[in-house]
């Protein structure tokens, strides 16, 4: 990891991004640009962000937020989202920014969940239909918690921080940064990470994808999320420009043409959503590194996007309990790229043993870039953090020190003793003409243990219409779906990936998804 004073630098920049030390005091070009409906803009140079950091810092102030309180936070992506982020840490406080997608009572029930204690919850008011109710909610507990309107940073006097003042923190060790993984109702997991090792990450992050201050960054993706947020955080760093577009597929059409960047960040829907458009319809002639992340990205997708665009998307890895720690920009396409230089990845067989380079195994990440646990939960840390390393649950492999991904241990399904990786079918099936989007689970079978069982959303088409007639002849329609999907499984899939059951579904329907963008394969059965 960098010297303190390397880091402190950077974060001087981050936090006070009008300063002469970010090389921006006269304003320069936008720090971050919105695009609000309708298609206004809204740009926010760095010396004006710096200003609305100090803005949310002075809100902040009259709640008493002070060094170890947690913030939490949530609104769609918006210039006054980062600057209470970056103002949580000037003040030594902990950010914890959530999906702005959460309803009022996850919301509550995050903010309240022993673990996390809010002393504040920030929110955009367009999100809440019943103020009062949640603010009743919020204080419905044993503590007492406030409830603030993100816009009304506008109506306070900017704090003003010098270079030798430029946060509370005692150390960068202290715990900075909260990042929920899972579960909204119930207990939260929240992945706690401290300033240095995020600082560090996105120093290395920026210097091995190239980022400076003449890049265009168009965001379509939360900052509630590590993808989102790294991202943004790394363009403040090197004086990129931010494009924060609507999070639509036609939203972020339209801010691509408009603001031709060259680096996007997308996860697999979207770069999908791209190839069904009209030829023509959207402009990819400046991206330079197109950054496909928040899930598994299929192989065909990248084949495919490469065919119709002439680009190839640009994989990468990491997690919420380890930050980014590999991007390809110039490697086998299949790889997720090289580390970053504080991150090391053991190859981990079940036997407990180190693997051999090209061995499969488990992917245990080491070094700075770990998260210091889940926050409250020492029981779920531990299970995962042991011998020096974070057993991620991914099955991959290391060769000529890139990275590959074969997938989840979770998600392997075992057919008659036979390893079978879901995203090695899904890959397959997707490109077949009639499959728009597919997921592959395993179910139990009495006799094999587990079978493959494909749930396949169809693409316009007769196919499609076809699953909307009713009685025998929806069930003879659907018997010939099967055995045309048969006879291309047979043609393309060893026997044991081939899936034995089938749910077929019409053009418009949506397979749940978790917050983060992912097929939730929890809710398929």
């Amino acid at each position: 990891m960098q010297a303190t004073s390397n880091l402190q630098d950077k974060l001087d920049r981050i936090l006070r991004p009008g300063s002469a030390a970010s090389g921006h005091a006269n304003g320069g070009k936008p720090a971050l640009i919105q695009v609000l409906t309708g298609g206004k803009i809204r740009e926010i140079d760095h010396k004006a962000l710096e200003q609305l950091i100090g803005q949310a810092e002075s809100l902040l102030k009259s709640f008493k937020v002070s060094a170890g309180d947690k913030v939490l936070m949530t609104s769609p992506n918006c210039p006054e989202l980062a600057a209470f982020i970056l103002a949580t840490w000037r003040l030594g406080a902990i950010a914890v920014p959530v999906d702005f997608r959460l309803t009022e009572g996850e919301l509550a029930n995050v903010a309240k969940s022993p673990a996390i204690s809010a002393k504040i919850v920030l929110v955009a008011p367009a999100l809440i239909k019943d103020y009062a109710a949640l603010e009743k909610n919020l204080n419905s507990g044993t503590g007492k918690i406030a409830l603030g309107d993100i816009a009304q940073l506008h109506n306070f006097e900017a704090t003003v921080r010098s270079a030798e003042n430029i946060s509370d923190f005692a150390s960068l060790a202290d715990p900075a940064l909260l990042i929920l993984t899972s579960g909204t109702t119930g207990t939260p997991k929240g992945a706690l990470h401290d300033l240095g090792s995020l600082i560090n990450n996105l120093s290395e992050l920026g210097d091995m994808a190239d980022f400076h201050k003449d890049l265009n960054v168009l965001l379509p993706v939360p900052v509630s999320h590590v993808l989102g947020l790294e991202v943004m955080l790394i363009a403040l760093l090197d004086g990129s420009t931010v494009v924060f577009s609507e999070m639509t597929i036609e939203g972020i059409v339209a801010a691509n043409n408009k603001f031709k960047p060259e680096f996007m960040v997308g996860v697999p829907t979207i770069y999908g959503a791209f190839l069904a458009l009209p030829k023509g319809a959207i402009d990819l002639s400046n991206a330079k590194v197109l950054l496909c992340g928040g899930a598994p990205m299929p192989a065909s997708l990248a084949e495919d996007f490469h065919k119709v665009f002439g680009r190839r998307l640009n994989n990468g890895y990491g997690s919420t309990e380890s930050k980014i720690i590999a991007v390809n920009l110039t490697g086998p396409d299949q790889s997720v790229g090289k580390l970053v230089p504080s991150a090391k990845v053991k190859i981990m067989g079940s036997d407990g043993t180190e693997q051999a380079e090209g061995q499969s195994g488990e992917i245990v990440i080491c070094g700075s870039t770990l998260m210091l646990g889940y926050i409250g939960q020492d029981q779920a840390t531990n299970a995962v953090i042991h011998d020096g390393g974070y057993f991620t649950g991914d099955i991959g492999y290391l060769k000529d020190d890139y990275l590959y991904i074969s997938g989840r241990a979770k998600e392997l399904i075992i057919v008659a003793g036979n390893k079978v990786f879901p995203a090695e079918v899904e890959d397959v099936l997707r490109a077949n003409a009639l499959i728009k989007e597919v997921a592959v689970i395993g179910v139990p079978h009495s006799k094999l243990g587990q079978i493959v069982k494909a749930h396949t959303v169809l693409q316009p088409g007769q196919w499609s219409d076809s699953l909307n007639s009713e009685g025998e002849e929806k069930k003879e329609h659907r018997q010939k779906l099967v055995q045309q999907m048969r006879e291309y499984c047979a043609q393309h899939l060893k026997r044991e990936l081939r899936p034995m059951e089938w749910e077929f579904y019409t053009c418009d329907h949506a397979l749940p998804r978790t917050s983060a963008g992912k097929i939730d394969k929890k809710q398929l059965s």
